[in-house]
C-alpha cells in the first residue's frame, strides 16, 4: 500500500516505527541508511507539507561564526522551539540533529554544512549550519553563495575573533544582509558593549543595538556584585523578556519597561538605547526622520515603524541589527528567530542572479516571472551509501520537477533528476518539486559537481552559466597508500567520490614515486578525509606524513614566452592524431600586497574576450565562432581556426582548456602545480578527422609545457634556470594580551619570516565612533566586568577579565611552512592566553637557499 507523504496515517506509522524497531523492517521507508526518512510527526502535521509557501515567506539563511561560538547550540534551540524536535540536542553529548557525522560528534565541532527546513510564524526557513574551523572554509563559501541572509554569532567573552572576520568577509563578498547575535552572555567576562564596539572597528559595519542584556542578582538586586545574565530588554517595544518559567526556555515572560519598573537604572539605560536607535535610523532612513520631526519624541515612534526601517536598512546591508542571549541557557533564541523573519530578505528581495551566455553577454535570472525556464546552481554534493551522489541545489528560476531531464551547462552533459528530496540534516523527505527560491536535493545526477549550472534539457541557452563557487587550493598534502594491489582501485574510486563532495581536497600522482598524494586545507582536514575513507568508503589504506603543498611558476615578472607553432603528430592504436597550435605564456605580476586567494576556475566579465581564471592563472581562449570573418576576428584579438574540422566551437574550446590545465597541473622542478601564469592561445590549425579532441588537448599541453620551459629564452636547456618555487602565504590574525604584543611581534618578524600588516587595539573607553554618514555608535556598559571583578577571592577571575578587556589583534602575512607548530609556540609565548587563526591568501616566492634545500630534500640528495 502506498502511503501519501503528507497523510496523518503516515505520521502514525512514522511514530510507530520509531518506538517499535523490531517491527520497523516491515515499513519500506524506515530501512537503515545513511540519510533517514523524516521522523517527527509533530513537524509533519504542521509544516512539512507546505512545499508551496509563498516566496515572500521564505528565508534562506546561514549560521556563520568562529569555531565554538555556539552555532550548533543555537540551531538546536531553533529546531526545538519551532516544533521540529521533542528534546534539545547537546553538542557535548553528541546527540545533536545538525552534527550527524561520526567525526563531528567525536570532536564536538561542525565539519560539514548541514541543511534543514522548518517553519516559524507562517514562514519557511531553509537554514544551513556552517563550520567555524578554517580548514573547512569551503563549506562556508559554497553555503553563502546560495543564501539570502546570515546570522553571525559572536562569543560575548571573546568578542570578534579571527575566523569571525573571515566568514564576515565571505558574506560581504556575496552582499549578504546579516544580523548579529552576541552569545554566551551568561559567562564571566562577557562584554556586550565591547563586542558591539569591536564589530564597528574590526568588521567595519554599523551595528545597531536592538536588545540590551538584563543583569540581575539572585540575592541583592540588579546593582549587586553577583549579578548574572537573566534575560534581555527589547529596545523597540520597551519590554523585559525573561525565560525563567521553563527550564527549556519555551515560555517567554514579557513585562513592560516604563517609569514604574523597580530597576530605574535599567529603565534609564533602555531609554538611552532607544534614543540612540532612533537617531541612528534617522541618519540613514528618511521615513524615520519624517516621523521624528512630526512627533518630536524618540519614545513615541511605534515599534512597527522602527522594524520597517531596520528591515529596509538591513536588506541594503547599511546596518547590522545586534541581539544578545545565552543559547546554552535557552535565553534569547526566539527573538533571534523573529528577527530572521522580520529583518532578513526573502529570495525575491535579493538582487536577481546574474548569468553569462557563451557570447559573454550577462543576463538576469529569476526576474522573468512564473514562465521563466529552470535555472539552478549545484552548490554541494554528498555521497550516500544507498542513494549514491546527493546534489544540493538552489533554484533561481522556474520549477524543478522530479523525473526531469536536465542540461549541465558547465560540463555540457545531459542528466536526469530521478528523485527530489528535502533535507532535514541527516533525515530526508521525498518531494515532487523544488520551487523558485528554495533549496533541495537531486538524486540520479552522475557528472554534476559543486558550482555547476543546471538548466532544462530543452532550454536553447545551452551555454548559460551562473557564477561559480571559489574553491581554495590545497596547501597541505599527504600520501595515501593502499594496503595491497587489490585495494588500489577501491581507494582511487573513494578518493574521486570524496573530492566530488569536497572540492577543496585535491589529488595528484607523483610520477617519480607513483604515490597518490591527497591535498587539503590543513592537518584536521586531511585527518577527517582519511577517517572518512576508512569508515564511510570502507577502503584499506594508510596516510603518510603531512607536508606543505608548494607551487611553481616562471621566473621574472612580466616575462612572455612564446611558442608560435607546436606540431603534434602521433599514431596511437593505429589511429593518427594531428594538430598544430601556437601559445604564449606570461608571468603575472602578483606581489604579496596584491595576493588573492587562489581558486577554482571562474569566468570573468572583463574586457578580454575568453578570459578565465583558474588556480591563480589566467587562461585566454578567444576562438572565433566561424572562419568567415578572419580579419574582424584578428582585429578583436580572437583566434580563427584554420584547416578543416566539424567540432563545435564550445567543444573545441573545452578540449583546448583541458590541454592547458593538464600542462599547468605539473611543474618542471618538483611536479607541483603551476600558478601566476597567463596562457593565451595564439594559433590553431586542424586536420579534419585526424584532429581528435585528445590530439588537440595533447598538442596544447605540449606547447604550454615547452613555453614554460623556455621561460622567454628559447636557448635554455635547464628547467631550474627559468622556474622557481612558490610557498603558501597565510593571512594570520593573532589575539594576545597587551603585555605580550612585543614578544609575539618579534617572533613573527624573526623566527617566522613574517611581515606584520597591522596592530589593532580595542579599548573600553572607545564608546563612540564617528562615521561619515553621521552614524553615532551606541554600546551599553558592560556590568559583567564589574560584577566579576569585585567578587571576593576571585583574583584569577579578575585576571581573566582584565586580559579579555585589554587585548590586541595582530595581523601578519607568514609563510605556511613557518606556521607549523605555532599553536604550542604561541601558548608558550603568552602563557596560554593567545589565540590565532589563519587562512591562505596566495603564494609568494621562496628565497633561493630555501628552494635549493627543499629540492635536495624532495629529490633525496
Amino acid at each position: 500500500m502506498l502511503v501519501p507523504p503528507g497523510s496523518a496515517f503516515r505520521s502514525i506509522l512514522l511514530q510507530w516505527s520509531v518506538h517499535t524497531p523490531a517491527q520497523s523492517k516491515a515499513v519500506c521507508f524506515t530501512a537503515a541508511r545513511s540519510f533517514k526518512p523524516l521522523r517527527s510527526p509533530r513537524w509533519y502535521s504542521t509544516h512539512a507539507r507546505k512545499t508551496d509557501v509563498a516566496i515572500q515567506n521564505c528565508r534562506n539563511i546561514g549560521i556563520i561564526a568562529h569555531i565554538d561560538a555556539g552555532k550548533t547550540t543555537t540551531t538546536e534551540r531553533m529546531l526545538h522551539y519551532a516544533g521540529f524536535t521533542r528534546r534539545i540536542g547537546d553538542v557535548d553529548s553528541g546527540d545533536t540533529i545538525m552534527d550527524y557525522m561520526a567525526q563531528e560528534r567525536e570532536r564536538g565541532i561542525t565539519i560539514t554544512s548541514a541543511a534543514i527546513t522548518f517553519g516559524w510564524k507562517n514562514h519557511r526557513i531553509n537554514l544551513i549550519d556552517t563550520p567555524g574551523h578554517v580548514d573547512f572554509t569551503i563549506e562556508v563559501e559554497r553555503s553563502i553563495r546560495v543564501l539570502d541572509g546570515a546570522v553571525t554569532i559572536l562569543d560575548g567573552v571573546a568578542g570578534v575573533e579571527a575566523q569571525t572576520e573571515t566568514v564576515w568577509q565571505q558574506a560581504a563578498r556575496q552582499g549578504i544582509p546579516r544580523i548579529a547575535f552576541v552569545n554566551k552572555m551568561d559567562r564571566a567576562g562577557a562584554g556586550f558593549g565591547r563586542t558591539v564596539r569591536e564589530m564597528r572597528t574590526r568588521l567595519g559595519c554599523r551595528p545597531v543595538v536592538v536588545q540590551i542584556p538584563l543583569m540581575e542578582s539572585p540575592t541583592g538586586g540588579a546593582g549587586s556584585n553577583d549579578a548574572v545574565f537573566a534575560g534581555v530588554v527589547d529596545v523597540l517595544s520597551m519590554q523585559v523578556l525573561k525565560w525563567d518559567s521553563d527550564p527549556n526556555g519555551a515560555q517567554i515572560i514579557r513585562r513592560p519597561l516604563d517609569g514604574s519598573y523597580p530597576d530605574q537604572a535599567l529603565y534609564q539605560e533602555a531609554v538611552k538605547a532607544r534614543v540612540a536607535l532612533v537617531e541612528q535610523l534617522s541618519a540613514l532612513d528618511e521615513k524615520i526622520i519624517e516621523l521624528f520631526l512630526t512627533l518630536e519624541d524618540h519614545m513615541a515612534i511605534e515599534t512597527k515603524d522602527l522594524q520597517a526601517a531596520i528591515r529596509r536598512l538591513t536588506l541594503s546591508s547599511t546596518i547590522v541589527p545586534v541581539l544578545c542571549g545565552a543559547s546554552f541557557r535557552n535565553i534569547g533564541v526566539q527573538p533571534l528567530m523573529d528577527s530572521v523573519v522580520d529583518y532578513l530578505p526573502s529570495p525575491e528581495e535579493r538582487p536577481a542572479a546574474l548569468a553569462r551566455l557563451p557570447d559573454g553577454k550577462v543576463v538576469e535570472i529569476g526576474s522573468g516571472g512564473l514562465k521563466e525556464r529552470l535555472c539552478a546552481l549545484a552548490f554541494k554534493v554528498v555521497h550516500d551509501a544507498r542513494r549514491g551522489p546527493m546534489v544540493f541545489v538552489r533554484v533561481y528560476a522556474g520549477q524543478l520537477n522530479d523525473r526531469t531531464q536536465l542540461w549541465n551547462s558547465t560540463t555540457h552533459t545531459k542528466e536526469r533528476a530521478n528523485k527530489l528530496l528535502q533535507m532535514y540534516a541527516m533525515d530526508v523527505e521525498e518531494i515532487p518539486h523544488i520551487t523558485k527560491g528554495n533549496i533541495g536535493v537531486i538524486l540520479g545526477l552522475k557528472d554534476t559537481r559543486t558550482g555547476d549550472t543546471l538548466l532544462d534539457a530543452h532550454d536553447p541557452r545551452k551555454g548559460l552559466a551562473l557564477s561559480g563557487i571559489k574553491v581554495p587550493s590545497p596547501v597541505f598534502f599527504a600520501s595515501v597508500e593502499p594496503e595491497s594491489t587489490s585495494d588500489e582501485k577501491p581507494v582511487e574510486e573513494a578518493i574521486k567520490a570524496l573530492i566530488r563532495e569536497d572540492p577543496s581536497l585535491g589529488v595528484r600522482v607523483d610520477e617519480e614515486t607513483g604515490q597518490t598524494l591527497l591535498g587539503g586545507m590543513g592537518e584536521l582536514h586531511l585527518e577527517v578525509a582519511m577517517e572518512r575513507l576508512l569508515s564511510d568508503f570502507k577502503v584499506k589504506a594508510e596516510m603518510g606524513k603531512m607536508r606543505v603543498s608548494f607551487k611553481e611558476t616562471m621566473k621574472g615578472m612580466g616575462v612572455v614566452s612564446e611558442v608560435p607553432s607546436w606540431e603534434y603528430d602521433r599514431e596511437i592504436l593505429g589511429k593518427r592524431g594531428r594538430a598544430r597550435v601556437g601559445v604564449s605564456v606570461e608571468r603575472l605580476d602578483r606581489s604579496e600586497d596584491d595576493i588573492e586567494t587562489t581558486s577554482s576556475s571562474t569566468s570573468t566579465g572583463g574586457a578580454v574576450e575568453g578570459l578565465e581564471e583558474h588556480d591563480g592563472n589566467e587562461i585566454v581562449i578567444a576562438l572565433a565562432e566561424s572562419s568567415g570573418a578572419q580579419e574582424t576576428a584578428q582585429l578583436q584579438g580572437m583566434v580563427t581556426t584554420s584547416g578543416s574540422t566539424d567540432i563545435p566551437t564550445p567543444v573545441l574550446r573545452s578540449a583546448i582548456r583541458n590541454g592547458i590545465l593538464s600542462a599547468l597541473s605539473r611543474g618542471l622542478l618538483l611536479g607541483y602545480p603551476q600558478t601566476h601564469l597567463k596562457v593565451r592561445l595564439t594559433d590553431l590549425h586542424l586536420y579534419g578527422a585526424e584532429s581528435t579532441l585528445a590530439a588537440i588537448s595533447s598538442c596544447v599541453s605540449g606547447a604550454v609545457t615547452e613555453a614554460i620551459r623556455q621561460g622567454g629564452n628559447p636557448a635554455t636547456k635547464e628547467n631550474e634556470n627559468n622556474s622557481l618555487l612558490l610557498e603558501p602565504i597565510m593571512d594570520v590574525r593573532v589575539d594576545v594580551a597587551e603585555k605580550d604584543v612585543g614578544t609575539v611581534i618579534g617572533d613573527i618578524s624573526g623566527t617566522r619570516r613574517g611581515r606584520v600588516l597591522s596592530l589593532d587595539g580595542q579599548s573600553q573607553e572607545d564608546h563612540h565612533v564617528e562615521d561619515g554618514s553621521e552614524f553615532q555608535l551606541y554600546a551599553p556598559p558592560d556590568p559583567t566586568y564589574n560584577a566579576g571583578s569585585e567578587q571576593s577571592g576571585s583574583s584569577s577571575l579578575r585576571g581573566v577579565i582584565a586580559t579579555m578587556a585589554n587585548r590586541r589583534s595582530i595581523r601578519a602575512h607568514i609563510p605556511l611552512s613557518s606556521m607549523l607548530g605555532y599553536d604550542s609556540a604561541l601558548r608558550a609565548l603568552t602563557g596560554g592566553t593567545g589565540k590565532f587563526a589563519m587562512e591562505v591568501v596566495g603564494y609568494g616566492e621562496m628565497d633561493f637557499d630555501r628552494q635549493q634545500e627543499l629540492m635536495r630534500e624532495m629529490r633525496g640528495g
